[in-house]
C-alpha cells in the first residue's frame, strides 16, 4: 500500500469515528432540556390551581381568561418595569388589585379571591420543593 492510500484509509476511520460518537449522543432539545417539560408543568399548575380553588366547570370557564389576562399583564409589567423598583411594585400592586377585583364576580367569596392571589406562590414553592428533591437537596 502506498502512502495516499493509507491517508484515505485512516481519514475514513476517523470520519466514522466521529460519526459514531456524534449519533450516539442524546439528542439535543430546544430550550436546554427545558421546551418539553414546560407544557408538562403548566398541565401540571392548571390541575393544581383548578383543585386547590375547587373550580366549577362555569368558575373555571370564567376563571383561566382572567387569570392568563393576569399573567399577560405581569410579563409586560416586569418587562417594562424592572429599571425602577419602586414603580415596579406599585404596578405589580395596582395589577394584584385589579386581578383580585376581576376574580370577585367568577368566585363569590373573599376568600376564595384570596386563596387565587396566593395560590402562584403555593405552586411554585410545591415545583421548587420537587426539583429540588430530583436533584438530591433536602429541604
Amino acid at each position: 500500500m502506498n502512502i495516499n492510500t493509507m491517508k484515505k484509509i485512516a481519514l475514513l476511520f476517523v470520519v466514522i469515528a466521529i460519526t459514531i460518537t456524534t449519533n450516539a449522543q442524546p439528542p439535543r432539545r430546544q430550550g436546554g432540556g427545558r421546551g418539553l417539560g414546560k407544557e408538562k408543568i403548566e398541565l401540571y399548575k392548571i390541575q393544581f390551581i383548578t383543585k386547590k380553588l375547587s373550580l366549577t366547570s362555569a368558575e373555571a370557564e370564567a376563571f383561566w381568561p382572567v387569570y392568563e389576562a393576569q399573567k399577560k399583564v405581569m410579563k409586560e409589567i416586569i418587562a417594562t418595569k424592572s429599571n425602577d423598583e419602586i414603580q415596579l411594585q406599585e404596578a405589580i400592586l395596582n395589577a394584584r388589585k385589579k386581578f383580585k377585583s376581576d376574580l370577585k364576580p367568577v368566585l363569590k367569596s373573599e376568600e376564595r379571591v384570596n386563596d387565587a392571589l396566593k395560590i402562584e406562590r403555593e405552586f411554585l414553592k410545591k415545583m421548587r420543593l420537587e426539583m429540588n428533591r430530583r436533584k438530591g437537596f433536602r429541604a
